[in-house]
């Protein structure tokens, strides 16, 4: 089965103060370290962007999505992601999680089933919009943009989502759930993961 995946990098990284996705991160920036990562086990790389042309210098091989509504948050990427991907189904990965694994990804791709949206169960990771997505979420996202309701939690309430905990990820990637889902949301986090990245 071929696997798509969405790189969420439209954000403003307003507490970070320059744009995550160009931040160096071991040789390569940490745009291109997550599309090498994880280019062996999906067939298809999309990237959720505010501009199209954000990254071209970068030369990867990916497609831009760029937002189709402006100032909504990764919603809008998630929801501009899956209304243009030839796919039925995706993985949203927000650029700011360099250290979950493709693994992880692949087993909530696989736990879709007929849901809509599924993530991993625990409330400490539900602010993060790493999970996998169908298309038929798309008339729910799009009534929370109409309604300027921006939360993940708003969104998941609309929808039909399936979890799995943090145990039965474990199965599949070494890296614990804590390190997987956490993010850099600030320079303090993203010189904590440097250090971690020179510890694998």
């Amino acid at each position: 089965m071929e696997h798509a995946l969405i790189i969420l990098c439209g954000g403003s990284s307003t507490r970070m103060g320059t744009d995550k996705a160009l931040l160096p991160f071991g040789e390569e920036c940490l745009l291109t370290y997550l599309v090498k990562k994880y280019q062996p086990h999906f067939s298809k790389i999309y990237l959720s962007v505010k501009t199209r042309g954000d990254y071209a210098s970068l030369s990867l091989p990916v497609t831009e999505i760029p937002d189709l509504y402006a100032n909504a948050g990764p919603m809008s990427g998630v929801f501009s992601g899956l209304a243009m991907m030839d796919e039925e189904q995706a993985f949203f990965l927000p650029i700011d999680t360099p250290f979950l694994e493709p693994e992880t990804a692949l087993a909530l791709l696989e736990g879709l089933d007929d849901s809509d949206i599924c993530t991993i169960a625990e409330e400490d990771y539900d602010k993060i919009p790493a999970a996998a997505y169908s298309k038929g979420c798309i008339p729910a996202i799009g009534k929370c943009l109409l309604l300027h309701q921006f939360t993940f939690q708003k969104m998941r309430e609309k929808c039909s989502v399936s979890y799995q905990t943090a145990e039965e990820l474990s199965k599949h990637a070494k890296t614990p759930p804590d390190i997987q889902f956490s993010h850099l949301d600030t320079r303090a986090d993203y010189y904590k993961a440097l250090r971690h990245l020179h510890c694998i």
